[in-house]
């Protein structure tokens, strides 16, 4: 198991080769042999299997998840002190169960009914909306796309769009520029809306052209098509079991457990981008802001900060770094219309 301190009492997520388990440390073996865990939740089927023991054989990952916000730790994430450009979002116990409780909370929609015109009349007062696409893999060419999923900060829609294709009001919120939208490979979903449903989608940010760019910048080799499982396993640490590789959203009706595959799909768009913005593409921004905030209180008073600023000429802010982003968007070598295209 991970070389991680292990305090009784911890919530602790555990990835075994088949499940994803969520419980209370209760106990571990004097050689860490094996950990006995309280409050067992398989994390997803939601059963609950009360005190379980688990042996260091069969366990391939242990993250600890603190409800502080500022004590969590993980075992890929305990080199981020060796690495400071290692950019993670900590998770907690509080935002774990919330996005398990949106996923769970998902509202299925198949046909325009009374169900349908809230799931709309709501999403038209959101301005950021996470979209995946199930089934689309080969673009324009995909035999039949099955389900449009769309996620806001708190919610998730999950639209049958084999069966009520796209509606004009759906249309709206994928083209209409007041939206701003969050996709995984948005080629795929642009190709597939354009030929297929003749929808041309509006602005959108694409986590895996975020993720290319924040890997060319920092000299790294970068696979360009790397999925959204693995940029949330990267960045969330979240176990690569969590999701089902070999799901089908082809058949009808769809299951229940195909229908939390598709929230898992989209429930992370959001949150992916506010660490990719606010996080690692903004964060010597925000450091120059910082700087410049301090530049006339970190004086020991009101009237020294007013006389640097008369007598040095506005040396106190004129002191402050400029600003870089930090991103090289020509790092990104892609083509203009196919950058068009994402």
């Amino acid at each position: 198991m991970n070389k991680i301190d292990l305090v009784l009492g911890q919530t602790v997520l555990l990835e075994l080769e088949e499940e994803c388990l969520l419980g209370e440390l209760l106990h571990v073996g004097s050689d860490r042999s094996f950990i006995r865990l309280s409050n067992v939740r398989d994390m997803l089927t939601k059963e609950s299997y009360g005190i379980q023991t688990y042996y260091n054989s069969e366990i391939r990952n242990i993250q600890v998840i603190s409800a502080d916000k500022g004590n969590t730790q993980t075992g890929p994430s305990a080199n981020a002190r060796d690495n400071p450009k290692q950019f993670t979002k900590l998770l907690t116990l509080e935002n774990l169960q919330e996005t398990l409780e949106q996923i769970n909370n998902y509202i299925f929609i198949h046909q325009t009914d009374v169900k349908y015109h809230d799931s709309i009349r709501y999403l038209k007062t959101q301005r950021h909306l996470g979209i995946a696409m199930e089934s689309i893999e080969h673009g324009r060419h995909s035999i039949s796309p099955s389900l449009l999923s769309i996620a806001t900060h708190d919610s998730i829609y999950i639209f049958d769009i084999k069966w009520m294709k796209i509606t004009d009001e759906m249309r709206d919120l994928l083209s209409n520029d007041r939206y701003r939208r969050v996709l995984h490979n948005g080629r795929l979903v642009k190709d597939v809306l354009q030929h297929k449903f003749g929808v041309e989608l509006g602005k959108c940010f694409d986590v895996m052209v975020a993720h290319i760019a924040i890997g060319k910048t920092e000299g790294k080799i970068v696979e360009e098509g790397v999925s959204l499982q693995a940029c949330v396993q990267s960045y969330l640490k979240l176990p690569d079991k969590f999701f089902d590789m070999n799901a089908n959203f082809d058949e009808r009706p769809v299951s229940d457990t195909m229908k939390r595959e598709a929230a898992k799909h989209v429930v992370f768009l959001l949150p992916l981008q506010d660490l990719f913005i606010h996080e690692i593409m903004l964060e010597p921004f925000y450091s120059s802001c910082s700087n410049y905030l301090q530049s006339l209180s970190r004086n020991p008073d009101f009237i020294s900060s007013l006389t640097d600023l008369r007598n040095k000429n506005g040396e106190a802010i004129e002191a402050v770094a400029p600003v870089n982003l930090g991103i090289d968007v020509e790092l990104l070598d892609i083509p203009e219309q196919e950058s068009n295209r994402s």
